[in-house]
């Protein structure tokens, strides 16, 4: 659509640059890494150096706002690749999982592809904190000093969240807000178990149906 006849649509800058076809020339003969130098624990090795660079790009230009999101993101693929993924239920059910740390207005500070496990594990921060917050607490090391210094505070939902995740946080001097799932909690923390949540919102619903 970059090359749209519509001006509406199009992209000027890309469309100045270079003709379509040129660009579907070099897209098919772009060769990002060596086959000399296979990586059997990373399936996305052809285009790792690429990826780096635009995490790089991504940290470079990244304005400092308090609040983050970190969630999955899909990408819808039909073709074959071991690392496209199948996800009952969802939107989009055949895709490629990306984890995603953006701010407020989209913008991607840093991302990791799915593929069925890291590509460079740590069995230590994956023990502690679950697969799927590991890559959180794994960007957070990423940015520079005066970066890392800054108070964010991060947003995620129930696969995510944790006690130790929320407490390694705050260590770190950030804010932590997420849904948490029943099980991650702790038999002895103080909170009111769902029945008697469910009851008790059933109550307060029933009191105000009879005072209108």
């Amino acid at each position: 659509m970059y090359w749209e006849q519509s001006l509406d649509i199009r992209n000027e800058f890309v469309y100045n640059s270079m003709r379509r076809n040129r660009f579907d020339q070099i897209l098919r003969f772009l060769h990002l890494e060596s086959n000399e130098s296979i990586d059997k624990n990373d399936k996305l090795f052809k285009l790792r150096p690429f990826i780096n660079k635009i995490k790089d790009r991504c940290r470079k230009y990244f304005v400092p706002e308090e609040d983050l999101s970190f969630d999955e993101s899909m990408v819808k693929y039909y073709g074959k690749h071991s690392c496209k993924q199948f996800l009952r239920g969802k939107p989009i059910r055949f895709d490629y999982k990306i984890w995603c740390l953006n701010t407020t207005m989209g913008y991607l500070v840093d991302f990791e592809i799915y593929q069925g496990k890291s590509v460079t594990p740590d069995s230590v921060i994956e023990r502690n904190f679950g697969k799927a917050a590991a890559p959180l607490v794994k960007m957070l090391e990423g940015p520079p000093d005066n970066i890392k210094s800054f108070p964010f505070s991060f947003y995620f939902d129930n696969l995510f969240t944790s006690f130790s995740l929320l407490s390694y946080l705050r260590l770190k001097g950030y804010g932590g807000t997420g849904t948490m799932r029943d099980n991650r909690i702790p038999k002895g923390c103080p909170l009111l178990d769902k029945k008697h949540l469910q009851k008790k919102e059933r109550g307060y619903i029933e009191n105000v149906i009879s005072r209108t």
